[in-house]
């Protein structure tokens, strides 16, 4: 074996030494586990989002194992099938997946430019007429403006695959039912729009709807 071959085989070695630990649990027979996601209101902020990881043995918790919120761990758990604890819980961590996926285009296209294809796309599909977004995209007012470009043709087509495979990832990972996957992504696509336009923030200061700046660290 040359010097090289460690990496250029494949192993069972993970990046983020907890991986290793949570993997060595779920390859055990009769062990079942769920992830909890904890994110506390403080005022106008939040505070850390914590992970917690439950592992149990029939119905006895054997071992709870907590980390700071990392899209990369939580990735690795939906493609373990590694559910959530609730369906509110669920949404939230479909919340933070979808605000750190929709950094990509609003990279590439600028955050205000994304606000407005996003916008345009909730309003032009099937998710506007869930409660969980329509009660949120109706206190959002903000123009509309009409995009004739190959830029917005491109922003739209990204929003749509990034929800699509959070969608697919509901379906395929954890195995939830359509009608359960539509209802935790539009409550996961509210609260998204709810942090990305301040909408609690807003009216937690007194303003009934928001036409606030988006925060751009979402």
């Amino acid at each position: 074996m040359s010097d090289f071959d460690k990496y250029f085989t494949k192993s069972e070695r993970y990046y983020h030494p907890k991986l290793n630990l949570w993997k060595s649990y779920l390859n055990q027979d009769g062990i079942s586990s769920e992830i909890e996601i904890h994110r506390e209101r403080d005022g106008l902020i939040f505070s850390p989002t914590i992970m917690f990881m439950h592992f149990y043995e029939g119905s006895k918790e054997i071992l709870c194992d907590k980390e700071p919120w990392d899209s990369d761990l939580n990735q690795w758990c939906v493609r373990e099938g590694v559910r959530a604890k609730d369906p509110d819980n669920e949404v939230l961590r479909f919340s933070l997946a979808l605000r750190t996926a929709f950094k990509k285009p609003g990279s590439r296209f600028g955050d205000g430019f994304f606000n407005g294809v996003l916008l345009r796309v909730i309003d032009n599909g099937p998710f506007k007429q869930h409660k969980s977004v329509s009660d949120v995209r109706n206190q959002i007012h903000r123009d509309n403006p009409t995009f004739n470009s190959q830029a917005f043709a491109d922003c739209s087509e990204m929003i749509d695959i990034l929800i699509q495979e959070r969608a697919l990832e509901l379906l395929e990972s954890l195995h939830y039912n359509k009608d359960q996957a539509i209802d935790i992504l539009a409550g996961a696509l509210g609260e998204y729009l709810d942090q990305r336009f301040s909408v609690t923030g807003s009216r937690l200061l007194g303003f009934p709807g928001t036409n606030r700046r988006p925060l751009a660290s979402l």
